[in-house]
């Protein structure tokens, strides 16, 4: 029996776009992470009235680009600007084909000088992964791809851990964590705070409908640091949250008055890429 390519399924379908809306594979899989810690009601009110705790370390991909030509190779494949965008910031990346079509999206974090590493799902993921080995570029790519939605009763390793903590009662839990007052962290910037005796590196996001931090470090320190955050929350009403609330938590929407002084939502315009 021959194998096919992709190339020969997309000529014997027509229309992949019909293809992939009668798919039969089912709904969107979040992997490792439980459906619900305590139940899907409390979680979801949580992420608005209280705190939660989202575990981000499985469904997707880290994909890391180091080298002289890491700036250089992200920013043509991107359609927005690097103009500035330094050390310590992170920015919404969404590549495009050669056609001006766009490929995927996720957020791009700029680690460290020629050191960064876009977080988000597999096509995108791949086609950074792909220009970096073809494309001339002086890079070297560390791909960590997500989770098994099957592990097989198989260890899963990742990279890093990656949690949020968000909600109107996140500040407080983060400072408790901290030991003290926070750095002051803009929007979409990054710095460092302390959970328990570990220095976790922070990025400012929002994704709950008020601001929160996204922090991460090295997966062997996953339990530890997921613990810590656990004991922090108990006085402030975290919850953890399972796969079913995190998938609904980003349609909230804030007052306008609310949503123009803590800023959660990135706008994108997508234009075609010409030769």
């Amino acid at each position: 029996m021959n194998e096919k390519s992709l190339e020969d399924l997309l000529r014997s379908i027509g229309n992949p776009v019909n293809l992939l809306r009668n798919s039969q594979t089912g709904a969107y899989v979040y992997p490792v992470v439980p459906a619900e810690y305590s139940n899907w009601r409390d979680e979801q009110s949580a992420w608005r009235e209280t705190a939660v705790l989202f575990d981000q370390s499985h469904h997707m991909a880290n994909v890391y680009v180091e080298g002289p030509d890491a700036l250089k190779m992200l920013s043509y494949l991107a359609t927005n600007s690097f103009v500035n965008f330094p050390v310590n910031r992170a920015k919404q990346f969404a590549p495009c084909s050669y056609d001006g079509f766009v490929i995927g999206d996720g957020i791009l974090f700029h680690l460290e000088e020629n050191r960064l590493v876009f977080v988000g799902r597999a096509p995108a993921a791949n086609w950074i992964q792909f220009h970096g080995e073809t494309g001339g570029y002086k890079v070297r790519i560390e791909k960590d791809e997500r989770s098994p939605s099957n592990p097989r009763g198989k260890a899963v390793v990742r990279t890093c851990y990656r949690y949020q903590i968000q909600g109107p009662n996140a500040p407080q839990i983060l400072e408790k964590l901290n030991g003290g007052p926070l750095p002051e962290i803009k929007f979409f910037h990054m710095d460092a705070i302390h959970i328990g005796r570990r220095k976790v590196r922070a990025l400012r996001h929002g994704m709950a409908g008020a601001p929160g931090l996204e922090v991460w470090g090295p997966y062997e320190e996953r339990e530890e640091i997921r613990a810590a955050i656990v004991s922090a929350g108990k006085d402030f009403g975290l919850r953890e949250v399972g796969s079913r609330a995190y998938a609904t938590n980003t349609l909230e929407a804030r007052p306008r008055s609310a949503a123009a002084s803590n800023p959660t939502i990135l706008k994108i315009t997508i234009c075609r890429r010409t030769p």
